[in-house]
């Protein structure tokens, strides 16, 4: 694993998303075994949405302004503490649908308020440049949970209908234990007021997050309070929508994402009706599912490497062409060619998942990760809802092949607006690269305003931080986030990296065609990006590249 931080956060969420799938269908079948009512086992899984939807923004300025580790073992104790509540129900029998759907609401909220922390934890855990490997590491963790998570649930509640709620409490005690092992360092947010600033992710001074002057003694006591109150708890939720809003190709990107996600329900959806042959063959639905948790585990471990070698454009362009292809074959009722077809399609997902999630682990600001990611997630999310019912309306009027063609032709309209738009298709290829880093503090910034943050160190571990050898004038700098533990640099490799990177500016500016001594103006279409800087420079170092689950997005 990366480090020893991020191994822990790892293997206890792995634990938790699979004992979390293990109940998001044990609770419903409970609740159906227990009232006998098909109503209120789907009551269950309503409720449920509806709470992480409500969630999202609260649950991203709540994680932006308090310590987020603690709340992340909060979260931890509350979850546990109701998953006991539903096992002691069942064993006792008197669950009924108000203990089931208030049990369902409250892991919901809790489990909404641990992602955004558990992101702010690992952006300060994670080097910059193995940041894209962390995140399609924790894509193939919640693909692994989502194959394997809901079978494992129906085999524990068969054999005692407690059994999966005490799994679930289980692996919810064992991560609080394993987080309290992570050392963090928490960062009291920015003073109010600060506007703009705060919104564009740049503020004077001192970083949001920046670990410099921070206390390293013990961390066990209370957590810190915000450095100043919310004033405006309005414009506050909303600023992770304002610094979306400004990045058309981001925009471009969620707009995608989102329709993805509508079509991701779909074609299960479709795959299982044709290939049960309207529900006679139950087996041969549960097939298409298990290929899409296939198609999402392979997706995951390749996202690194696709995308290593492909630019975003080329990403969203051919997951366009894959819907396009796949939506109809799914539709056949063929086994074989749905799963493929799905397992094809899910596959895609990752790759187009982590452009999207690392741009806001690298680029947006420490202070507005919580309140970015909720923006991105909820307006991701924000047509999947009408996926299923779209489908099963097209399918009752016009049939499997006829719904999957007309679900997919919307995927057109991508491949339309990269082709027609050199601005919208130039803003999606720079998705990633970081335009300004975080100011690293240091003696030129002036004495430190904010009060000494509170640490949390794990146990033996050490202390201490450097900002590294300041850039050169006149130097392409290399972007480095204060947050973020670096691999240390002598000064002779950072002087001959700046030297090179000088150098071949140079030489390019130097050359025939393209200014300088050898030729007068640039030549029409030069791009100057394209001038090769030494691996220091690698702009895959800086790539926002990953978020969340392969299904849904992000």
């Amino acid at each position: 694993m990366i480090n020893r931080s991020f191994t822990l956060i790892w293997v206890s969420q792995a634990l938790s998303d699979v004992a979390s799938e293990m109940t998001s269908l044990a609770l419903p079948l409970a609740v159906l075994a227990a009232t006998r009512s098909a109503v209120d086992a789907a009551l269950v899984a309503t409720v449920v949405g509806i709470a992480q939807l409500l969630a999202k923004l609260p649950s991203g300025l709540i994680a932006d302004t308090y310590n987020r580790k603690r709340l992340m073992l909060l979260c931890d104790a509350a979850r546990a503490a109701v998953a006991l509540l539903l096992a002691c129900a069942l064993a006792t029998g008197n669950l009924t649908t108000i203990v089931a759907v208030g049990s369902a609401a409250t892991i919901a909220l809790f489990s909404s308020v641990f992602g955004p922390a558990e992101s702010g934890v690992l952006r300060q855990a994670v080097p910059l440049e193995r940041r894209r490997e962390a995140i399609t590491r924790n894509i193939v963790r919640s693909n692994i949970a989502i194959a394997v998570g809901p079978p494992l649930g129906g085999m524990l509640l068969a054999a005692g209908a407690p059994m999966a709620f005490v799994a679930d409490a289980c692996s919810y005690l064992l991560s609080l234990v394993l987080v309290a092992r992570v050392a963090y360092t928490h960062i009291p947010r920015p003073r109010a007021g600060a506007g703009k600033e705060q919104e564009a992710g740049t503020s004077e001074g001192t970083s949001a997050d920046s670990p410099a002057g921070a206390s390293t003694g013990g961390g066990s006591g209370a957590a810190a309070a915000p450095a100043h109150p919310l004033r405006n708890t309005a414009t506050e939720l909303t600023l992770g929508f304002g610094w979306v809003f400004r990045r058309s190709g981001l925009v471009v990107l969620i707009a995608f994402a989102a329709y993805v996600n509508l079509l991701g329900r779909s074609i299960e959806l479709l795959a299982a009706f044709g290939v049960s042959h309207d529900g006679a063959h139950p087996v041969s639905a549960g097939l298409v599912l298990t290929a899409a948790g296939i198609g999402g585990i392979a997706g995951g471990l390749c996202a690194g490497w696709i995308l290593k070698r492909l630019r975003p454009t080329t990403i969203m362009a051919a997951a366009s062409v894959a819907w396009l292809l796949m939506m109809p074959c799914a539709s056949t009722g063929d086994e074989l060619t749905s799963a493929v077809a799905v397992g094809l399609v899910v596959f895609s997902l990752p790759s187009v998942g982590s452009l999207v999630g690392l741009t806001i682990s690298v680029e947006a600001p420490a202070h507005l990760q919580g309140r970015v990611g909720g923006a991105v997630t909820l307006l991701a999310i924000s047509i999947a809802w009408a996926g299923p019912g779209l489908t099963g309306f097209l399918i009752a009027a016009q049939g499997p092949l006829t719904a999957s063609v007309v679900l997919a032709a919307p995927m057109v309209a991508p491949l339309i607006v990269l082709a027609a738009s050199p601005r919208l298709r130039a803003a999606v290829g720079r998705i990633g690269t970081v335009a300004a880093p975080d100011p690293v503090p240091g003696p030129a910034a002036g004495p430190v305003a904010e009060p000494a943050p509170v640490v949390d160190p794990a146990p033996g571990s050490g202390s201490g931080s450097g900002s590294g050898p300041a850039p050169l004038p006149g130097a392409v700098p290399i972007p480095r986030h204060p947050d973020t533990v670096e691999p240390e640099v002598t000064a002779e490799q950072d002087v001959m990296a700046h030297v090179e990177a000088v150098g071949a500016v140079l030489a390019a500016a130097a050359a025939p065609g393209e200014g300088g001594a050898g030729g007068g103006r640039p030549s029409p279409g030069a791009d100057r990006r394209s001038v090769h800087l030494p691996d220091a420079f690698d702009p895959f170092t800086v790539l926002a590249l990953g978020l969340g689950r392969a299904r849904p997005l992000p």
